[in-house]
């Protein structure tokens, strides 16, 4: 009773914080929905759509290029890049597209974001002071670099327990995919038994497995989405070998992944396949679309999480 008390205070204090500051509290989608990149509309914007492709909307609304979106865990808030104030850097806006700020004050040229599972942090492939992943503050402080990856690699992702980031970078002329650990800062090889030529690693929210691209030898000048745990067991194809088919991204539930396939040249529509069957949908049919990602409010826990509302209040103080 007492920690119900507690609790129920927390909350009306700060929604009196709120009401007072005239902020709104951002609202996560009631249905579940993928975020992607389009140039359909003759400019990169974010775009929403149903996990069987209906009901696509577009999002954002700027001359620049807006992409690579990325749901929060709470799916309150999206992370993208945008190079809308002249660098490409990072922006997080409300689930509904309001609200679109700058994450670091100071701008610099930052891609490829992640989000931790706790919603406290984030990761992201970034220039300065050399290439490398780092991890932040959701508030763009506290900035850490983690491990070295050149500008050709990066798509850092992290493990369902939050102690791990998976990463691709070159190693010998060649792409592979590293996962490092953030406790100790210790660096090891993904397959390293297996053929190069790994890109775009995607950690599943629900087992402990990796998904990811790959041009290996034998698939004769074509790529696959590929599944493995961590230590390389349980190795497979899962998508069909096309020329293309890269940044895949898992279903809240772990049951599907949604991939970018480019069937033809120029040609990259957004697909999902079920991980177990193999069975296949394509999702979007106009313009070029990329970098997915999935939410599903299903995929919340409906126990209270005290660190949200540390959270809003540090970036209500921080406003």
């Amino acid at each position: 009773m007492k920690i119900t008390c507690v609790f129920f205070l927390g909350c009306l204090n700060l929604a009196l914080v709120l009401i007072n500051t005239g902020q709104v509290p951002a609202e996560a989608p009631t249905t579940a929905k993928i975020a992607f990149a389009s140039n359909r509309d003759g400019n990169w914007e974010i775009y929403l759509m149903n996990p069987d492709g209906s009901q696509q909307e577009r999002l954002t609304r700027n001359n620049a290029l807006d992409h690579s979106p990325v749901w929060s865990p709470t799916g309150e808030q999206i992370l993208f890049t945008s190079d809308r104030d002249g660098v490409r850097d990072l922006y997080v806006m409300d689930a509904d597209g309001s609200r679109v700020r700058r994450v670091f004050r100071k701008l610099a040229r930052r891609v490829e974001s992640a989000w931790s599972p706790d919603g406290e942090r984030i990761a992201f492939h970034s220039e300065t002071p050399e290439w490398g992943i780092q991890t932040a503050t959701v508030h763009g402080e506290d900035v850490k670099q983690v491990a070295l990856a050149e500008s050709h690699g990066g798509n850092p992702s992290w493990s369902a327990n939050g102690n791990e980031i998976a990463f691709a970078k070159d190693a010998g002329g060649t792409h592979r995919i590293f996962i490092v650990k953030l406790d100790s800062g210790d660096i090891r090889m993904f397959l390293p038994k297996e053929s190069p030529w790994m890109h775009t690693p995607s950690w599943s929210p629900k087992r402990d497995e990796l998904a990811f691209t790959w041009s290996k030898w034998g698939l004769r000048n074509k790529s696959a989405i590929f599944v493995a745990n961590p230590d390389g067991s349980r190795l497979r194809q899962i998508s069909e070998r096309v020329p293309l088919a890269y940044y895949p991204a898992w279903s809240p539930d772990g049951d599907e992944i949604v991939y970018v396939e480019e069937a033809v040249e120029r040609d990259r529509q957004i697909a999902v396949v079920d991980v177990e069957t193999g069975r296949k949908t394509q999702l979007t049919h106009r313009g070029r679309n990329i970098t997915p990602s999935w939410f599903d409010p299903k995929s919340l826990s409906i126990a209270p999480r005290p660190h949200l509302l540390t959270t809003t209040w540090g970036k209500i103080k921080a406003d």
